[in-house]
C-alpha cells in the first residue's frame, strides 16, 4: 500500500503521468522494426514502415487499439495487429489483455520519401484506444 502511494506521489512530483498503456519499441530480434523506400504502382515514391511495439496494459480491463498514425506523415494504409498469446497470431480485433505484456504490430504505407536513407528514421507514433485515449510514442530507427 505504501509502495503504491509512493509511486503515485513521485510520478506526480516528477511531472510524469503514466496512463494505463505503456509502449516501447520491441527489443527482441524476432520483432525487428524497419523502414524502407518503396515504389508504388503509380510510380510515386513511398515508404513502408513496420513497427513492433511491446505494450503493457496496466488497466484492470482489456484495451483495444482502434487507430494509429505517424505525426506529420499521412498514411495511405495502416494495418494494426495485436498478438494473441495462445495462438501467436496478430489480429486487429485482439485486445491488449489486462495487466500483461503483449506485442503490437503497426504497418504503414506512406506517400513521399524520408529526408535521407542514411539517416535514422525519427517519428512520433500516436495510438488511439477504444475509449478515445491517445498514446504518443517517440520512435527512432537506424
Amino acid at each position: 500500500m505504501l509502495g503504491k502511494a509512493w509511486q503515485w506521489l513521485t510520478a506526480r512530483l516528477n511531472g510524469k503521468q503514466h496512463g494505463p498503456l505503456r509502449l516501447f519499441v520491441h527489443p527482441h530480434p524476432k520483432y525487428r522494426s524497419f523502414w524502407q523506400p518503396i515504389a508504388k504502382p503509380d510510380e510515386q515514391p513511398g515508404l513502408q514502415i513496420q513497427l513492433y511495439l511491446e505494450a503493457s496494459n496496466m488497466a484492470a480491463g482489456p484495451y483495444w487499439i482502434v487507430a494509429a498514425e505517424i505525426a506529420g506523415l499521412p498514411a495511405v494504409r495502416t494495418v494494426i495487429g495485436v498478438r494473441e498469446a495462445k495462438s501467436g497470431k496478430f489480429a486487429h480485433d485482439n485486445p491488449l489483455p489486462p495487466r500483461q505484456l503483449t506485442t503490437v504490430s503497426l504497418h504503414f504505407l506512406v506517400n513521399g520519401q524520408s529526408a535521407s536513407i542514411g539517416e535514422p528514421f525519427r517519428a512520433t507514433v500516436i495510438l488511439t484506444d477504444h475509449v478515445g485515449g491517445r498514446h504518443p510514442l517517440k520512435v527512432i530507427m537506424h
